[in-house]
């Protein structure tokens, strides 16, 4: 992957329902911080299905990445959410003195 980043620069990875087993959060977590630097922002197209996967992903991100809603749609008849988009970018590292 490290040939993959020198070779071809970005700054935007794109995605959507990536959040299905609570067994590949902790992969997915680690591969988002692979790319998820600097500048580089992840757009994530979700519609909440898990509780438990979605609270456990949600939360061990925000601990690595600053999350934003960037978008909400309303939940069409007979379910109970609508999908969202997300904006996680990484966390600004602070100097601790």
């Amino acid at each position: 992957m490290q040939d993959l980043m020198a070779a071809s620069p970005f700054d935007l990875v794109v995605a959507s329902d990536v959040v299905y087993y609570e067994a590949l959060v902790d992969p997915l977590i680690e591969t988002l911080r692979f790319f998820v630097k600097g500048e580089v922002v992840f757009l994530m197209a979700h519609m909440r299905r898990w509780k438990r996967t979605d609270k456990k992903f949600f939360r061990k991100a925000r601990k690595v990445f600053d999350v934003e809603v960037l978008h909400e749609d309303p939940p069409l008849e007979g379910w109970r959410h609508g999908p969202v988009v997300y904006k996680f970018t990484a966390k600004k590292q602070h100097n601790k003195k």
